[in-house]
């Protein structure tokens, strides 16, 4: 890949990759836990560079997910995203955990489109590698990544994704993706989304419904957001502050001073508190 650090940097043969392969094993893997118990990852991750150009065996997955570990934890994500890389390109397994957060840490570079570019595309690599270990959290990570970056094609194929590689959907997956769809004014979809929770008798709870009641005003639907809000008064997880001021902002948007009063004074009755 373009701008890959694994990309070799010593010739076959030379005396930098002869003396890299003559580190044995053990030595390496011995010396990469003791620079990660010294939190050292700028050195850990120079070696596995040096290891990996070489053509040398890699210590164990454990080891390299340590060394994800203290870049992780010293917010050296670039560092962590290349021991990541590394990981993947030889087919080696990688700690979801640590995905789950190399994945969040993209929400801090929604300007840097090469990083997000690379990240994602990792992120992705990672779920085709390990069907078998992924599980909602990664996906929901990568989900709200993609909300905030706005690419809805790729959000809509990585919910479907879910659903073929086994993974259900849990109230906040469906949070984060109505939350997408109100930002990217899609009403239509917000309800589609709604409808589908509410077919696979999904237990809803206030945060996703007012996920769902904010999309719909986000988006100019006030007639959706009531009929939605009557659906929650069946449900019976319409008693929410958040909710009902949702919904009275919504009116008070349309100058419907009379609509935002009754409900208000329904609140009350309700003795739903009040957070003015």
């Amino acid at each position: 890949d373009v701008g890959s650090p694994w990309r070799a940097s010593t010739a076959p043969g030379s005396p930098e990759a002869k003396a890299n392969q003559a580190l044995l094993p053990q030595t390496t893997e011995a010396l990469l836990r003791a620079l990660v118990r010294d939190r050292n990852h700028t050195r850990a991750a120079d070696l596995l560079r040096a290891l990996f150009n070489a053509g040398a065996a890699l210590p164990n997955d454990t080891v390299l997910n340590n060394v994800i570990d203290i870049a992780v934890r010293a917010r050296a994500f670039p560092e962590a995203w290349d021991v990541l890389e590394l990981l993947l390109s030889r087919n080696r397994r990688a700690d979801k955990y640590f995905v789950s957060i190399l994945t969040k840490s993209l929400e801090g570079s929604i300007t840097d489109r090469r990083a997000l570019k690379r990240g994602i595309s990792l992120v992705d690599k990672f779920i085709d590698q390990q069907r078998d270990d992924v599980d909602e959290i990664v996906f929901n990570t990568l989900l709200n990544v993609l909300g905030q970056i706005g690419d809805m094609v790729k959000l809509q194929m990585t919910l479907d994704r879910m659903s073929t590689y086994g993974v259900q959907p849990s109230a906040v997956t469906y949070g984060t993706v109505v939350k997408a769809y109100g930002k990217a004014r899609d009403i239509d979809a917000v309800v589609k989304v709604w409808q589908d929770m509410r077919s696979r008798q999904l237990v809803v709870n206030p945060v996703t419904c007012g996920c769902v009641l904010d999309a719909c005003v986000k988006c100019g639907q006030l007639d959706k957001a009531n009929a939605i809000f009557q659906e929650m008064r069946l449900l019976g997880v319409h008693k929410n502050t958040v909710l009902y001021a949702t919904l009275i902002k919504g009116l008070a948007k349309t100058h419907d001073l009379m609509g935002a009063v009754h409900l208000y004074k329904e609140m009350r009755f309700e003795g739903v508190p009040c957070n003015l």
